[in-house]
């Protein structure tokens, strides 16, 4: 309001002392005048989750038991979503042995639009703080896979392969989890962004639809066998019983730039 204000003033008395010159020629048009443009932003919402392979489409994944996953975590940075994983109904070994997760199902609406699909498995992060001022996700099992009465898969290994990133902006992350990791109860860093990084929407998967090969189909994902996955678990010998073994995995999210 003030400038307003004295600028009009600053015009009325130009316009005063030019008056005699004005009446002594030909009065003159146009000028000059400026105006103003405003907008203001604030921390976003939640955010649903996107297609890992192109992240600017909505999707509706499924967990493996055809459940609905959970909503995303709440606040402007935020993990919208992480699959479940599953390795199949297996036969017991008498050797060591190596599974392979199968891959995410999505159903029902994408972008408007019934599909019946599957994509590699994901977690996707939301920074819509309007700071830019970074942060870290890591990864860790709560603990060892077990059974329901406490008989733990001892020795057996969960690893992560050919993590990709890719998001709704230019913003890319400087640190991406890409080769072979190892998770365990220890966190594992798997995306990592510095300060002006990671503004937007990242989908971090691991490998491609052509890693991904399934036996049986998308509906029986908990009973049918995947061949081929940058998911693997290797079970020691021995170790597992005619039983279901479970894990959950601690995806944690933090306001820790990269350095």
């Amino acid at each position: 309001m003030n400038n307003r204000l004295l600028k009009s003033v600053s015009v009325l008395t130009v316009g005063l002392v030019l008056a005699p010159v004005f009446a002594m020629t030909a009065s003159a048009d146009g000028g000059d005048y400026d105006s103003n443009g405003y907008v203001s932003f604030e921390a976003g919402g939640t955010v649903i989750p996107v297609d890992p392979l192109s992240p600017t489409d909505l999707i509706t994944p499924t967990n493996p038991d055809g459940t609905t996953p959970a909503t995303g975590t709440a606040g402007p940075l935020s993990i919208d979503f992480a699959s479940s994983l599953s390795f199949g109904k297996q036969a017991i070994s008498s050797l060591d042995a190596t599974y392979y997760a199968h891959a995410q199902y999505i159903s029902g609406d994408k972008d408007g639009t019934t599909v019946d699909e599957t994509r590699p498995n994901y977690v996707q992060v939301t920074d819509n703080r309007g700071s830019g001022s970074g942060w870290t996700l890591t990864v860790a099992e709560s603990n060892q896979f077990v059974t329901g009465d406490g008989n733990v898969l001892t020795g057996a290994e969960l690893t992560f392969w050919k993590g990709k990133t890719l998001g709704t902006t230019s913003f890319t992350p400087s640190y991406v989890a890409t080769n072979k990791e190892v998770i365990s109860t220890a966190d594992t860093k798997i995306i990592a962004a510095a300060a002006g990084e990671g503004m937007g929407t990242w989908a971090y998967r691991l490998g491609d639809n052509s890693d991904y090969q399934e036996n049986g189909g998308a509906h029986l994902i908990l009973d049918a066998v995947s061949t081929a996955s940058p998911i693997t678990l290797k079970v020691v010998a021995g170790t597992n019983l005619a039983k279901v073994y479970t894990t959950t995995l601690n995806w944690k999210l933090s306001d820790t730039p990269e350095n």
